[in-house]
């Protein structure tokens, strides 16, 4: 047979916590412990009253503007539409409405309403043309308006400096005799008798 010491299969180890005896018992109930109390991690959240409230307007909502959208598409394009679905499915071309037949954009305007437009176009084109002057108009007075500063900024700095000038005392010259004027002397003085 074979030695208790040689494993069975190569490279097989054991580990003490193996050859230790287990309560069965103790670990069942630990398991179902584990099971009965979910950890935080494995936890499902179920969302409150409010968020669920806010998720169905919100997908409501979501299915009235489709719906929205799809009604003023099948307005818009009504005839390609019914193109589109005679193609598809010829059976259901009974059940389309008839076509219209629309006056095209130009025929339906009178021509007094048509020269009306051609006046305000005209008159449209004129405002543009002098916005786009005054524009270029307050470009050029912005830039005067910075060089005024500038030449104020110079002869503000210019009156300061004139100012110091005038208010400082002149710088004192040296103190020596004078040849042209020999110092005086007082006359002498006469007693009175």
């Amino acid at each position: 047979m074979y030695s208790p010491s040689t494993p069975l299969v190569p490279d097989d180890q054991y580990h003490e916590r193996d050859l230790i005896p287990r309560d069965l018992d103790a670990e069942r109930d630990f398991n179902e412990q584990r099971r009965r109390r979910p950890s935080r991690q494995n936890a499902i959240k179920k969302p409150s009253i409010a968020n669920r409230m806010v998720r169905s307007f919100s997908r409501f909502f979501a299915a009235v503007l489709v719906g929205v959208g799809l009604t003023l598409a099948a307005q818009s394009y009504s005839e390609r539409l019914n193109e589109v679905i005679t193609g598809w499915a010829p059976s259901l071309a009974s059940l389309l409405p008839a076509p219209s037949t629309k006056k095209t954009p130009e025929a339906a305007i009178s021509p007094e309403v048509a020269q009306q437009i051609k006046l305000i176009a005209v008159d449209l084109a004129i405002v543009r043309r002098n916005i786009g002057q005054l524009a270029a108009n307050q470009d050029q007075l912005a830039a005067k308006q910075e060089q005024m500063h500038q030449n104020i900024a110079t002869l503000q700095q210019v009156e300061q400096d004139v100012r110091q000038q005038i208010l400082s005392p002149p710088a004192p010259k040296a103190a020596h005799p004078s040849a042209h004027n020999p110092p005086q002397t007082s006359p002498p003085q006469t007693s009175p008798r």
